[in-house]
Protein backbone atom coordinates (compact mmCIF):
# COMPACT_ATOMS: atom_id res chain seq x y z
CA UNK A 1 0.00 0.00 0.00
CA UNK A 2 2.73 2.62 0.89
CA UNK A 3 4.65 1.42 -2.18
CA UNK A 4 1.67 2.62 -4.53
CA UNK A 5 0.81 5.38 -2.74
CA UNK A 6 5.16 6.00 -3.10
CA UNK A 7 4.14 5.57 -7.02
CA UNK A 8 1.31 7.66 -6.73
CA UNK A 9 2.78 10.32 -5.98
CA UNK A 10 5.74 10.23 -7.94
CA UNK A 11 3.83 9.88 -11.09
CA UNK A 12 1.74 13.59 -9.60
CA UNK A 13 5.41 15.10 -8.98
CA UNK A 14 6.32 14.21 -12.64
CA UNK A 15 2.79 15.30 -14.42
CA UNK A 16 3.05 18.11 -12.25
CA UNK A 17 6.17 19.43 -13.25
CA UNK A 18 5.84 18.76 -16.75
CA UNK A 19 2.76 20.96 -16.57
CA UNK A 20 4.30 23.48 -14.76
CA UNK A 21 7.10 23.21 -17.40
CA UNK A 22 4.78 23.57 -19.78
CA UNK A 23 2.71 26.80 -18.28
CA UNK A 24 6.08 28.90 -17.67
CA UNK A 25 7.30 28.17 -21.10
CA UNK A 26 3.63 30.02 -22.42
CA UNK A 27 3.88 32.57 -20.08
CA UNK A 28 7.48 33.68 -20.24
CA UNK A 29 6.84 32.95 -24.83
CA UNK A 30 3.48 35.32 -24.34
CA UNK A 31 3.37 37.28 -21.71
CA UNK A 32 -0.01 36.84 -21.48
CA UNK A 33 -1.46 35.95 -18.11
CA UNK A 34 -5.28 34.77 -19.57
CA UNK A 35 -3.67 32.21 -21.56
CA UNK A 36 -1.65 30.56 -18.63
CA UNK A 37 -4.63 30.77 -16.36
CA UNK A 38 -6.81 29.18 -18.93
CA UNK A 39 -3.98 26.14 -19.41
CA UNK A 40 -3.83 25.62 -15.90
CA UNK A 41 -7.12 25.17 -15.43
CA UNK A 42 -6.97 22.51 -18.12
CA UNK A 43 -3.86 20.83 -16.35
CA UNK A 44 -5.80 21.11 -13.15
CA UNK A 45 -8.40 18.78 -14.66
CA UNK A 46 -6.32 16.39 -16.24
CA UNK A 47 -4.33 16.16 -12.99
CA UNK A 48 -8.14 15.71 -11.66
CA UNK A 49 -8.27 12.21 -14.08
CA UNK A 50 -5.24 10.84 -13.13
CA UNK A 51 -5.97 11.30 -9.29
CA UNK A 52 -9.09 10.00 -9.93
CA UNK A 53 -7.95 7.09 -11.52
CA UNK A 54 -5.49 6.15 -8.73
CA UNK A 55 -7.78 7.01 -5.93
CA UNK A 56 -10.68 4.58 -7.02
CA UNK A 57 -11.89 3.82 -3.68
CA UNK A 58 -12.49 7.52 -3.18
CA UNK A 59 -13.63 8.49 -6.77
CA UNK A 60 -16.30 10.53 -5.69
CA UNK A 61 -14.76 12.62 -2.87
CA UNK A 62 -11.86 13.06 -5.04
CA UNK A 63 -13.95 14.63 -7.61
CA UNK A 64 -16.23 16.70 -5.48
CA UNK A 65 -12.63 18.23 -4.07
CA UNK A 66 -11.30 18.63 -7.67
CA UNK A 67 -13.99 20.35 -8.82
CA UNK A 68 -14.25 22.78 -6.20
CA UNK A 69 -10.16 23.42 -6.63
CA UNK A 70 -11.00 24.13 -10.65
CA UNK A 71 -13.72 26.70 -9.71
CA UNK A 72 -11.27 28.03 -7.17
CA UNK A 73 -8.63 28.73 -10.04
CA UNK A 74 -11.67 30.23 -12.18
CA UNK A 75 -12.80 32.45 -9.66
CA UNK A 76 -10.19 33.75 -8.32
CA UNK A 77 -7.30 33.31 -11.12
CA UNK A 78 -3.57 34.61 -9.90
CA UNK A 79 -4.84 35.36 -6.52
CA UNK A 80 -5.35 31.70 -5.98
CA UNK A 81 -1.75 31.68 -4.93
CA UNK A 82 -2.81 33.94 -1.52
CA UNK A 83 -6.10 31.81 -1.09
CA UNK A 84 -6.36 29.33 1.76
CA UNK A 85 -6.34 25.70 1.44
CA UNK A 86 -9.38 23.41 0.64
CA UNK A 87 -10.42 21.67 4.10
CA UNK A 88 -12.16 18.40 4.02
CA UNK A 89 -10.61 17.31 0.58
CA UNK A 90 -8.64 13.98 0.39
CA UNK A 91 -4.87 14.05 1.11
CA UNK A 92 -4.38 13.31 -2.95
CA UNK A 93 -6.38 16.26 -3.46
CA UNK A 94 -4.56 18.89 -0.95
CA UNK A 95 -1.29 18.05 -2.12
CA UNK A 96 -2.12 19.01 -5.39
CA UNK A 97 -3.60 21.72 -3.94
CA UNK A 98 -0.79 22.50 -2.71
CA UNK A 99 1.90 21.92 -5.14
CA UNK A 100 -0.80 24.16 -7.59
CA UNK A 101 -0.08 26.69 -5.03
CA UNK A 102 3.37 26.81 -4.91
CA UNK A 103 3.72 26.79 -8.64
CA UNK A 104 0.83 29.98 -8.49
CA UNK A 105 3.38 31.71 -6.09
CA UNK A 106 6.10 30.92 -8.32
CA UNK A 107 4.64 32.21 -11.56
CA UNK A 108 2.63 35.31 -9.68
CA UNK A 109 6.21 36.67 -8.66
CA UNK A 110 7.67 36.15 -12.16
CA UNK A 111 4.58 38.18 -13.63
CA UNK A 112 5.03 40.85 -10.52
CA UNK A 113 8.60 41.38 -11.75
CA UNK A 114 7.74 41.46 -15.28
CA UNK A 115 5.11 44.14 -14.97
CA UNK A 116 7.52 46.33 -12.75
CA UNK A 117 10.48 45.27 -15.53
CA UNK A 118 7.78 46.78 -18.01
CA UNK A 119 7.30 49.74 -16.39
CA UNK A 120 10.76 50.95 -15.74
CA UNK A 121 11.29 50.13 -19.54
CA UNK A 122 8.05 52.63 -19.84
CA UNK A 123 9.06 54.92 -17.44
CA UNK A 124 12.94 55.33 -19.26
CA UNK A 125 11.93 55.35 -22.76
CA UNK A 126 9.13 58.06 -22.03
CA UNK A 127 11.21 60.54 -20.47
CA UNK A 128 14.49 59.45 -23.39
CA UNK A 129 15.30 62.82 -24.92
CA UNK A 130 16.68 60.49 -27.66
CA UNK A 131 14.25 59.24 -29.70
CA UNK A 132 13.99 55.16 -29.79
CA UNK A 133 11.74 53.70 -32.39
CA UNK A 134 11.58 49.58 -32.49
CA UNK A 135 9.95 47.27 -35.50
CA UNK A 136 10.26 43.58 -35.63
CA UNK A 137 10.83 41.81 -39.27
CA UNK A 138 7.75 42.41 -40.16
CA UNK A 139 7.76 46.48 -40.49
CA UNK A 140 5.27 46.22 -37.60
CA UNK A 141 6.09 48.52 -34.91
CA UNK A 142 7.25 47.42 -31.27
CA UNK A 143 7.78 50.32 -29.38
CA UNK A 144 8.15 53.72 -29.59
CA UNK A 145 8.65 56.90 -27.12
CA UNK A 146 7.37 60.42 -27.38
CA UNK A 147 10.37 61.88 -28.64
CA UNK A 148 10.50 59.40 -31.51
CA UNK A 149 7.33 60.53 -32.70
CA UNK A 150 7.76 64.37 -32.30
CA UNK A 151 10.98 64.20 -34.13
CA UNK A 152 9.57 61.80 -37.14
CA UNK A 153 6.32 63.85 -36.84
CA UNK A 154 4.12 60.42 -36.56
CA UNK A 155 1.47 60.12 -33.58
CA UNK A 156 2.72 58.07 -30.06
CA UNK A 157 0.08 55.28 -30.62
CA UNK A 158 1.34 53.33 -33.84
CA UNK A 159 2.62 50.14 -31.86
CA UNK A 160 1.42 47.57 -33.76
CA UNK A 161 1.23 49.79 -37.13
CA UNK A 162 3.16 49.09 -40.52
CA UNK A 163 6.40 51.57 -40.31
CA UNK A 164 5.73 52.24 -44.32
CA UNK A 165 2.30 53.99 -42.95
CA UNK A 166 3.09 55.55 -40.67
CA UNK A 167 6.76 57.61 -42.20
CA UNK A 168 7.11 58.21 -46.19
CA UNK A 169 10.68 59.06 -45.19
CA UNK A 170 12.69 56.87 -48.17
CA UNK A 171 15.98 56.86 -46.51
CA UNK A 172 14.54 55.57 -43.39
CA UNK A 173 12.57 52.73 -45.00
CA UNK A 174 16.26 52.07 -46.85
CA UNK A 175 18.18 51.32 -43.98
CA UNK A 176 15.61 49.58 -42.34
CA UNK A 177 15.48 47.36 -45.46
CA UNK A 178 19.37 47.00 -45.37
CA UNK A 179 19.14 45.90 -41.49
CA UNK A 180 16.59 43.34 -41.99
CA UNK A 181 18.04 41.82 -45.35
CA UNK A 182 21.94 42.45 -45.20
CA UNK A 183 21.91 43.38 -41.47
CA UNK A 184 23.61 46.29 -42.17
CA UNK A 185 24.34 49.36 -39.79
CA UNK A 186 23.44 52.85 -41.40
CA UNK A 187 23.46 56.26 -39.84
CA UNK A 188 22.82 59.68 -41.30
CA UNK A 189 21.21 63.20 -39.77
CA UNK A 190 17.61 63.73 -40.51
CA UNK A 191 16.20 67.72 -39.73
CA UNK A 192 13.09 67.38 -37.09
CA UNK A 193 10.22 69.96 -37.84
CA UNK A 194 11.84 72.40 -35.33
CA UNK A 195 15.32 72.95 -36.95
CA UNK A 196 17.04 70.29 -34.50
CA UNK A 197 19.41 68.13 -36.17
CA UNK A 198 19.51 64.48 -35.35
CA UNK A 199 21.40 61.44 -36.18
CA UNK A 200 19.52 58.64 -36.97
CA UNK A 201 21.01 55.02 -36.57
CA UNK A 202 19.24 51.76 -37.80
CA UNK A 203 20.66 48.54 -36.33
CA UNK A 204 19.45 44.85 -36.21
CA UNK A 205 19.26 43.31 -32.88
CA UNK A 206 19.29 39.96 -32.24
CA UNK A 207 18.03 38.72 -28.18
CA UNK A 208 16.70 34.69 -28.00
CA UNK A 209 14.53 36.35 -25.45
CA UNK A 210 12.33 38.27 -28.01
CA UNK A 211 9.33 36.74 -29.03
CA UNK A 212 10.35 37.30 -32.42
CA UNK A 213 14.21 36.54 -32.05
CA UNK A 214 15.46 39.82 -33.69
CA UNK A 215 14.08 42.86 -34.35
CA UNK A 216 15.48 46.70 -36.42
CA UNK A 217 16.24 49.39 -33.63
CA UNK A 218 16.31 53.17 -34.53
CA UNK A 219 17.68 55.73 -32.33
CA UNK A 220 18.03 59.29 -32.71
CA UNK A 221 20.46 61.38 -30.98
CA UNK A 222 20.33 65.45 -30.99
CA UNK A 223 23.70 66.20 -32.48
CA UNK A 224 22.83 70.17 -33.44
CA UNK A 225 25.29 71.72 -31.60
CA UNK A 226 27.95 69.52 -32.91
CA UNK A 227 26.91 70.05 -36.49
CA UNK A 228 26.91 73.42 -35.73
CA UNK A 229 30.10 73.53 -34.13
CA UNK A 230 31.75 72.08 -36.83
CA UNK A 231 30.45 74.37 -39.62
CA UNK A 232 31.21 77.57 -37.27
CA UNK A 233 34.49 75.97 -37.77
CA UNK A 234 34.52 75.52 -40.83
CA UNK A 235 33.10 78.49 -41.95
CA UNK A 236 35.89 80.17 -39.60
CA UNK A 237 38.52 78.87 -41.00
CA UNK A 238 37.27 79.75 -44.59
CA UNK A 239 36.57 83.40 -43.74
CA UNK A 240 40.17 83.57 -41.70
CA UNK A 241 41.62 81.69 -45.00
CA UNK A 242 40.59 84.28 -47.23
CA UNK A 243 41.38 87.54 -44.88
CA UNK A 244 44.55 86.74 -44.52
CA UNK A 245 44.92 86.09 -48.03
CA UNK A 246 44.10 89.21 -49.14
CA UNK A 247 47.18 91.05 -47.25
CA UNK A 248 49.47 88.40 -48.10
CA UNK A 249 48.67 88.81 -52.18
CA UNK A 250 49.18 92.16 -51.93
CA UNK A 251 52.64 92.03 -49.91
CA UNK A 252 54.30 89.17 -51.75
CA UNK A 253 52.87 91.39 -55.14
CA UNK A 254 54.42 94.84 -54.31
CA UNK A 255 57.46 92.78 -52.80
CA UNK A 256 58.52 91.01 -55.92
CA UNK A 257 57.98 94.36 -58.25
CA UNK A 258 60.79 95.80 -55.71
CA UNK A 259 62.78 92.49 -55.83
CA UNK A 260 63.23 92.30 -59.58
CA UNK A 261 63.78 96.07 -60.20
CA UNK A 262 60.38 97.02 -61.58
CA UNK A 263 59.55 99.88 -59.87
CA UNK A 264 62.81 102.47 -59.95
CA UNK A 265 61.02 105.90 -58.83
CA UNK A 266 61.78 106.47 -55.34
CA UNK A 267 58.64 107.59 -54.95
CA UNK A 268 56.73 104.91 -56.26
CA UNK A 269 58.96 102.34 -54.64
CA UNK A 270 58.08 104.33 -51.21
CA UNK A 271 54.61 103.82 -52.08
CA UNK A 272 54.88 99.97 -52.36
CA UNK A 273 56.86 99.75 -49.12
CA UNK A 274 54.15 101.80 -47.31
CA UNK A 275 51.34 99.25 -48.95
CA UNK A 276 53.35 96.27 -47.54
CA UNK A 277 53.90 98.17 -44.26
CA UNK A 278 49.74 98.56 -44.51
CA UNK A 279 48.58 95.29 -45.09
CA UNK A 280 51.33 93.86 -42.96
CA UNK A 281 49.68 95.54 -40.15
CA UNK A 282 46.72 94.80 -41.43
CA UNK A 283 47.77 90.79 -40.80
CA UNK A 284 49.14 91.41 -37.48
CA UNK A 285 45.38 93.26 -36.37
CA UNK A 286 43.27 89.98 -38.08
CA UNK A 287 45.89 87.86 -35.63
CA UNK A 288 45.75 89.96 -32.40
CA UNK A 289 41.96 89.44 -32.69
CA UNK A 290 42.29 86.11 -33.53
CA UNK A 291 44.29 85.40 -30.80
CA UNK A 292 42.34 87.51 -28.10
CA UNK A 293 39.06 85.75 -29.14
CA UNK A 294 40.75 82.26 -29.08
CA UNK A 295 41.61 83.61 -25.41
CA UNK A 296 38.09 84.35 -24.22
CA UNK A 297 36.51 81.03 -25.59
CA UNK A 298 39.17 79.01 -23.53
CA UNK A 299 38.24 79.46 -19.58
CA UNK A 300 37.20 83.16 -20.63
CA UNK A 301 40.57 84.37 -20.72
CA UNK A 302 42.27 84.61 -16.98
CA UNK A 303 43.31 88.00 -17.65
CA UNK A 304 44.51 89.82 -14.27
CA UNK A 305 41.72 91.88 -12.67
CA UNK A 306 42.78 95.58 -11.57
CA UNK A 307 40.93 98.54 -10.92
CA UNK A 308 40.09 100.48 -14.68
CA UNK A 309 39.87 103.82 -14.77
CA UNK A 310 36.76 104.15 -17.25
CA UNK A 311 37.61 107.95 -17.89
CA UNK A 312 40.83 107.42 -18.32
CA UNK A 313 40.31 104.57 -20.78
CA UNK A 314 37.79 106.88 -22.87
CA UNK A 315 40.39 109.21 -23.35
CA UNK A 316 43.37 107.25 -24.06
CA UNK A 317 41.37 105.79 -27.16
CA UNK A 318 40.09 108.77 -28.11
CA UNK A 319 43.58 110.29 -28.06
CA UNK A 320 44.42 107.24 -30.49
CA UNK A 321 41.59 107.67 -32.93
CA UNK A 322 42.45 111.21 -32.83
CA UNK A 323 44.13 111.38 -36.19
CA UNK A 324 41.54 109.13 -37.73
CA UNK A 325 38.85 111.57 -36.50
CA UNK A 326 40.28 114.61 -37.62
CA UNK A 327 40.68 113.16 -41.02
CA UNK A 328 36.45 113.04 -41.42
CA UNK A 329 36.22 116.07 -39.02
CA UNK A 330 34.45 114.09 -36.63
CA UNK A 331 33.63 114.91 -33.29
CA UNK A 332 33.71 113.06 -30.23
CA UNK A 333 31.81 113.89 -26.99
CA UNK A 334 32.29 111.63 -23.86
CA UNK A 335 29.78 111.70 -21.01
CA UNK A 336 29.96 109.48 -17.69
CA UNK A 337 32.85 107.32 -16.93
CA UNK A 338 34.05 108.98 -13.90
CA UNK A 339 34.56 105.93 -11.84
CA UNK A 340 36.40 102.39 -11.48
CA UNK A 341 35.63 99.15 -11.98
CA UNK A 342 37.51 95.83 -11.33
CA UNK A 343 38.42 94.18 -14.39
CA UNK A 344 40.74 93.11 -16.81
CA UNK A 345 42.20 96.24 -18.65
CA UNK A 346 42.58 94.25 -21.97
CA UNK A 347 39.09 93.29 -21.78
CA UNK A 348 37.75 96.83 -21.31
CA UNK A 349 39.74 98.18 -23.46
CA UNK A 350 38.95 95.76 -26.23
CA UNK A 351 35.05 96.28 -25.31
CA UNK A 352 35.19 100.34 -25.40
CA UNK A 353 38.18 100.24 -28.36
CA UNK A 354 36.31 98.19 -30.97
CA UNK A 355 32.92 100.22 -30.23
CA UNK A 356 33.80 103.92 -30.45
CA UNK A 357 36.58 102.66 -33.39
CA UNK A 358 33.51 101.27 -35.32
CA UNK A 359 31.30 104.38 -34.59
CA UNK A 360 34.41 106.68 -36.01
CA UNK A 361 35.55 104.26 -39.53
CA UNK A 362 32.01 103.91 -40.69
CA UNK A 363 30.73 107.61 -39.79
CA UNK A 364 30.29 110.45 -42.53
CA UNK A 365 32.05 113.19 -43.21
CA UNK A 366 31.54 116.02 -40.30
CA UNK A 367 29.99 113.07 -38.78
CA UNK A 368 29.65 112.88 -34.75
CA UNK A 369 29.81 110.15 -31.80
CA UNK A 370 28.36 110.35 -28.56
CA UNK A 371 29.67 108.16 -25.87
CA UNK A 372 27.74 107.60 -22.20
CA UNK A 373 28.91 104.87 -19.57
CA UNK A 374 26.79 104.91 -16.33
CA UNK A 375 26.31 102.27 -13.29
CA UNK A 376 24.28 101.46 -10.80
CA UNK A 377 24.70 98.86 -8.17
CA UNK A 378 24.51 95.80 -10.42
CA UNK A 379 25.19 97.13 -13.77
CA UNK A 380 27.61 99.06 -16.26
CA UNK A 381 25.88 100.44 -19.14
CA UNK A 382 27.56 101.52 -22.12
CA UNK A 383 26.27 103.47 -25.04
CA UNK A 384 28.18 104.32 -28.26
CA UNK A 385 25.88 106.67 -31.00
CA UNK A 386 27.34 107.81 -33.98
CA UNK A 387 25.96 109.83 -37.09
CA UNK A 388 27.08 107.40 -39.50
CA UNK A 389 26.22 105.39 -42.31
CA UNK A 390 23.51 102.94 -40.88
CA UNK A 391 22.88 99.20 -41.13
CA UNK A 392 19.97 97.61 -42.69
CA UNK A 393 17.44 95.86 -41.09
CA UNK A 394 18.15 92.35 -42.57
CA UNK A 395 21.75 92.92 -41.64
CA UNK A 396 21.61 93.41 -38.04
CA UNK A 397 21.75 90.09 -36.70
CA UNK A 398 24.78 88.92 -38.49
CA UNK A 399 26.64 91.97 -37.28
CA UNK A 400 28.25 90.24 -34.22
CA UNK A 401 29.29 87.14 -36.44
CA UNK A 402 32.80 86.48 -36.97
CA UNK A 403 34.28 87.95 -40.11
CA UNK A 404 30.75 89.19 -41.05
CA UNK A 405 30.54 92.56 -43.07
CA UNK A 406 27.88 95.15 -44.23
CA UNK A 407 29.97 96.25 -46.64
CA UNK A 408 32.67 94.22 -47.68
CA UNK A 409 34.41 96.96 -49.92
CA UNK A 410 34.24 99.81 -47.57
CA UNK A 411 35.35 97.30 -44.36
CA UNK A 412 38.68 96.34 -46.57
CA UNK A 413 39.13 100.23 -47.20
CA UNK A 414 38.83 101.48 -43.94
CA UNK A 415 41.13 98.77 -42.23
CA UNK A 416 37.93 96.31 -40.50
CA UNK A 417 39.07 93.21 -39.62
CA UNK A 418 35.52 91.61 -39.31
CA UNK A 419 35.93 90.83 -35.71
CA UNK A 420 35.39 94.07 -33.61
CA UNK A 421 31.78 93.22 -33.07
CA UNK A 422 32.43 89.58 -32.13
CA UNK A 423 35.10 90.31 -29.65
CA UNK A 424 32.28 92.78 -28.38
CA UNK A 425 30.01 90.14 -28.01
CA UNK A 426 32.42 87.67 -26.38
CA UNK A 427 33.68 90.31 -23.90
CA UNK A 428 30.03 91.16 -22.78
CA UNK A 429 29.11 87.68 -22.15
CA UNK A 430 32.25 86.55 -20.38
CA UNK A 431 30.89 89.75 -18.40
CA UNK A 432 27.43 88.15 -17.66
CA UNK A 433 25.78 90.75 -19.65
CA UNK A 434 24.07 91.27 -23.01
CA UNK A 435 24.08 94.20 -25.92
CA UNK A 436 21.92 95.58 -28.18
CA UNK A 437 21.36 97.25 -31.64
CA UNK A 438 19.55 100.13 -32.88
CA UNK A 439 20.09 101.09 -36.26
CA UNK A 440 18.59 102.86 -39.49
CA UNK A 441 20.66 102.89 -42.73
CA UNK A 442 21.42 106.22 -43.76
CA UNK A 443 20.97 107.62 -39.99
CA UNK A 444 23.73 106.12 -37.86
CA UNK A 445 23.84 103.35 -35.30
CA UNK A 446 23.41 102.93 -31.23
CA UNK A 447 24.70 100.35 -29.32
CA UNK A 448 24.36 99.43 -26.01
CA UNK A 449 26.16 97.12 -23.98
CA UNK A 450 25.67 96.28 -20.13
CA UNK A 451 27.88 94.47 -17.90
CA UNK A 452 27.20 92.98 -14.17
CA UNK A 453 28.63 94.85 -11.90
CA UNK A 454 29.38 92.34 -9.22
CA UNK A 455 30.37 89.68 -11.81
CA UNK A 456 33.81 92.14 -13.35
CA UNK A 457 36.52 90.08 -12.45
CA UNK A 458 35.32 87.11 -11.00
Amino acid sequence: MERAILCRNILLVLLTAGLTAGGAAIFMHTGNSTAFWAYLTVSVLLLAAVCILLAKNTRKAAYRSMEKLTRQLEDKGEKFAFSPEASGAAPEIEELSEHIRGICNQLVATQMKRRNQKRQFDFILANMNEGFLMVDTDKRVIALNGSAAQILGIQEDAAGRDLQEIIDDKDILEAVDKAIGKNKVTAFDVLAANGSIYSLNVKLVRNPNFVDRSCIMIALFDVTAERTALKQRQDFFSNASHELKTPITSILGFAELLEAGLVTEPEKAMDSVKIIRREARRMTRIIDDLLFISKLENDGDQAPVTQVNIRDLLEEIKEALMPSMMEKNITLEISGGEFSVPAAYGHMHNLFGNLIQNAVKYNVENGSVFVRVERDDKYMYLTVKDTGIGIPQEMQQRVFERFFRVDKGRSRSVGGTGLGLAIVKHIVSLYDGNVTLESALGKGTIITAKLRMDRIGA
